[in-house]
C-alpha cells in the first residue's frame, strides 16, 4: 500500500521593505482661460434596435371602397367612378426606406351601378400604380407646432387597363385634422396616363389618415 502526505509549516517571519516617508503632492496649476472641454461623442448605435432616423415626420393613408376620380389616357377620359383600393405609407418607422404606395382602381363600366361619366362609357379606365422611389417629405404643422400633414413626391409604375406599364411621377398630400378633416390627394402623371385622386373623410367615410412627428430617442 502507498501513502502520501502533505506537510505545511507556518511560522512568524520578519520582512524588510524599502520605503520612504511621503507627503501631499504640490498643487497642479489649471489654466483659467482658453481651455474648452471636449464634447463627448455619442457611441454608434445598433441599427437593429435604434434605426437611423432620416425623416422629420411620417404618415399613412388607407381607403377601400367606391370613389370618383379623374383618369385621362391618350387624351381621353375624365371623371369616373369605381372601386379604389389605396394604401400609402410614408417614412414608416421614420425611415424613407419604409415608404410604399399601392393603388388599384377598378372602373365601373356601363350605366350601372354608376356610369363613368366619360364621353365613351365603354372606355375602361382601370389601372394599377406602385411607387418605387420617394423623396424626403415636407411636413406641415399647425399653430401649436403639431404635425398635421405632409407632402411627398417620387416615381413609380402605372399600368392602365389593357396597356403596358409606364414610368410615372407622383405627388401625395396627406392631412390629419380631427374631427372629420382627414384628406388624401394623389396625383400620378405618366407618359400617356394621368390620374388625380382626391379623397376626404366626409365624402369618403372609409378614409383613414394618420400623420405625426418622428419620435427620436434621447441622447
Amino acid at each position: 500500500m502507498t501513502m502520501c502526505k502533505d506537510v505545511q509549516v507556518e511560522a512568524e517571519v520578519k520582512l524588510e521593505v524599502e520605503a520612504k516617508f511621503c507627503g501631499p503632492r504640490p498643487v497642479i496649476p489649471i489654466e483659467e482661460d482658453g481651455f474648452v472641454c471636449p464634447t463627448p461623442r455619442f457611441p454608434q448605435q445598433c441599427p437593429t434596435f435604434f434605426p437611423t432616423l432620416n425623416c422629420d415626420c411620417q404618415g399613412a393613408a388607407e381607403f377601400d371602397g367606391e370613389a370618383s376620380i379623374l383618369v385621362f389616357e391618350d387624351g381621353l377620359g375624365g371623371p369616373t367612378t369605381g372601386n379604389l383600393d389605396l394604401i400609402a405609407l410614408v417614412c414608416d418607422q421614420c425611415t424613407l426606406a419604409g415608404s410604399r404606395i399601392q393603388v388599384t382602381f377598378i372602373d365601373t363600366l356601363g350605366p350601372t351601378p354608376t356610369p363613368t361619366g366619360t364621353p365613351d362609357a365603354d372606355i375602361d379606365q382601370s389601372f394599377t400604380f406602385t411607387a418605387k422611389d420617394f423623396n424626403q417629405p415636407t411636413c406641415a404643422t399647425n399653430a401649436a407646432g403639431v404635425v398635421t400633414g405632409l407632402t411627398v413626391t417620387g416615381t413609380g409604375i402605372i399600368t392602365p387597363a389593357g396597356g403596358v406599364p409606364e414610368n410615372a411621377t407622383f405627388t401625395l398630400t396627406l392631412g390629419d385634422i380631427d374631427p372629420l378633416g382627414d384628406t388624401a390627394t394623389l396625383v400620378i402623371t405618366g407618359a400617356t396616363t394621368s390620374v388625380t385622386i382626391a379623397l376626404t373623410e366626409v365624402a369618403n367615410p372609409g378614409l383613414e389618415v394618420e400623420v405625426g412627428d418622428c419620435d427620436r430617442f434621447p441622447v
